[in-house]
């Protein structure tokens, strides 16, 4: 099954490294663990990610559910062992696939070779490098809070995306609330005490003719020309604003601490430049504010 939401849903696990043992389990028949690396090199600082999961034409037992291991040896030639817990959605007896990658975790630059494994099967091994970005300083992504008066006391609040590209070459990036680019908010109130999450819906952030009747599971140079993208020139800047209201029934008088974050998926430049093999770069963009509404 497709997953989706990448960065902030239940469908995909972002790995806490465990340092687990792999243990030895029946090697069983019908089913084949997959991994897939979205590009061979990495930046350091983006939302870095690869797909693992199980294809199969048998339903899978559920004593096998729990058999599942990513297999990492890091730069320093250490390894670990990480558990990924089967899916909680969907027909749990099917194939599936979803996001991995480092969570919170910030990785050192260098060569990682990653394998996984279920059920006694084990793929082969696939490497990636990690390296510095070189874009740090020259594409700027932030979330800027405003508010707005009218209509006496109706006050509302709003957050806009920010993106400037300081580069010599066009910066193209998806628009937010796609798939793969889906704005989360979390809204904390304090009295009460209550915490949400949620995802702001696609009708807050796009109109109607910008939202596909279909979606990529990977967005890449061959067919990110066929996907909605904002292309901001070099030395110029883009804004794309929304309502908070739109994704929280807020109530006056209340006071809030409000998180709001997106994966901004980029491209710099063509396809033939030298430095393509880094694109789609997948930047984490959030911000938080405390106010009274």
């Amino acid at each position: 099954m497709r997953r989706s939401r990448a960065e902030f849903g239940s469908l995909i696990v972002a790995g806490t490294l465990l340092g687990l043992g792999a243990a030895p389990a029946q090697q069983e028949t019908g089913f084949t663990p997959i991994l897939q690396l979205e590009k061979p090199v990495y930046v350091a600082d983006e939302a870095i990610r690869f797909w693992v999961g199980v294809t199969s034409n048998v339903g899978i037992p559920e004593r096998l559910r729990s058999s599942c291991i990513l297999h990492m040896v890091r730069p320093d030639g250490s390894k670990v062992n990480e558990r990924v817990a089967w899916p909680v959605d969907g027909d749990p007896s099917l194939s599936w696939k979803g996001g991995w990658g480092f969570g919170k975790q910030s990785p050192v630059p260098g060569r990682y070779v990653v394998s996984f494994e279920c059920a006694g099967q084990r793929t082969g091994d696939q490497a990636f490098e990690v390296v510095p970005n070189p874009y740090s300083r020259s594409v700027e992504a932030r979330w800027v809070f405003f508010d707005t008066k009218s209509g006496g006391d109706i006050h509302a609040c709003g957050a806009v995306l920010h993106i400037e590209n300081k580069t010599d070459r066009v910066l193209r990036f998806a628009k937010p609330g796609l798939s793969g680019s889906e704005v989360f908010i979390n809204v904390k109130q304090f009295q009460p005490a209550f915490s949400e999450s949620t995802f702001v819906p696609e009708s807050a952030l796009l109109r109607t003719d910008e939202i596909p009747s279909f979606s990529f599971e990977r967005l890449e140079w061959g067919n990110q020309s066929r996907w909605p993208m904002i292309a901001v020139p070099a030395g110029g800047s883009v804004d794309r604003s929304l309502m908070l209201q739109s994704a929280y029934a807020f109530r006056a008088d209340r006071e809030y601490e409000v998180t709001i974050g997106t994966v901004v998926t980029l491209f710099i430049g063509e396809h033939e430049d030298a430095d393509a093999q880094l694109f789609p770069l997948r930047m984490p963009v959030s911000t938080t504010a405390r106010f009274r509404w």
